[in-house]
């Protein structure tokens, strides 16, 4: 993955993941140096570059306030209000689905990158999580609540920091998915309460085997797998060709059919508009015990 933007200045996936790294392992006094390099005062002044978010960033590490939305509101193919962190470094129970990560495709828009680092950042600090927990008591009451769209739960104290905001949040639909069984597999031994408007869905691609799957698809909060299938084609989109589309979800279905998977619903790609009224599957206790599926290819 690599990016240029309209300056020239180029961006690949080593540098920015270096420039995670560095950031997040705190080796350095100072906010690391511009991804790619060639940073440039007057390119920082170019709305949406790499050298105009770097230098936000820079106020990031200079102010210890955020530059970045930390929830975002959704867009056309995710409507809720959504929590990014940076993907695969925080991910401890990610395997064989980091070759085929969609979060890294992100990594094309400045923005996109340097929300994720930051929003990784504060949930390292004291100071940090009171930022986002601010931010989460700012949403809109009764809303939708995506956790995680990019990155998962680093280590069992992020996953208790969240838990306990959703415990002062009941009103909040909070759904999401997770490799990180290990830590919830830890909780689940302490006896504590789970939240109660949390939904968790099991995403392929762990590190895990089947023994640990089963004892993640027993837990309270689990709705069910979220699967990533590979097909051959591109999904088709529904709305612009239900014929092209349906074809493709069958297919996608007897795909899954073979792998085992007798009870699956195929995900159109955006996640309002699946089920009508805004409803979605993988949020949906109508859909406890039914495998999502979706293509890779």
């Amino acid at each position: 993955m690599s990016a240029t933007t309209h300056e020239g200045h180029h961006v690949n996936r080593a540098a920015l993941q270096q420039f995670a790294e560095s950031a997040m392992a705190g080796r350095l006094a100072a906010c690391p140096a511009c991804p790619g390099g060639q940073y440039h005062v007057d390119r920082a002044r170019m709305p949406g570059t790499w050298c105009a978010m770097y230098a936000k960033h820079v106020r990031y590490w200079t102010t210890g306030a955020p530059q970045f939305t930390v929830f975002a509101k959704g867009n056309i193919k995710l409507p809720f209000y959504a929590f990014s962190a940076m993907p695969g470094l925080t991910c401890p129970g990610a395997g064989a689905c980091l070759a085929f990560c969609y979060s890294y495709r992100a990594w094309r828009y400045p923005a996109a990158f340097y929300r994720q680092l930051e929003n990784t950042l504060m949930l390292r600090s004291d100071e940090g999580r009171e930022i986002i927990a601010m931010a989460w008591e700012a949403l809109p009451y009764g809303t939708t609540v995506r956790l995680y769209v990019d990155g998962d739960f680093a280590d069992d104290s992020v996953l208790r920091y969240w838990f306990a905001l959703m415990a002062n949040r009941p009103d909040l639909a909070v759904y999401g998915y997770s490799k990180s069984w290990a830590l919830f597999l830890g909780y689940a031994a302490t006896g504590d309460a789970w939240p109660t408007n949390y939904t968790l869905n099991l995403s392929s691609g762990s590190i895990y085997g089947t023994a640990m799957r089963s004892r993640m698809a027993a837990l309270p909060i689990t709705r069910g797998e979220f699967v990533a299938l590979p097909v051959a084609n591109k999904m088709p989109n529904r709305r612009q060709a239900s014929a092209a589309w349906a074809t493709w979800a069958a297919s996608l279905k007897a795909t899954g059919k073979t792998a085992g998977i007798a009870k699956s619903f195929v995900c159109p790609g955006r996640c309002g508009d699946c089920l009508p009224n805004g409803e979605h599957a993988c949020g949906s206790d109508r859909f406890k015990d039914i495998t999502v599926l979706i293509g890779i290819h």
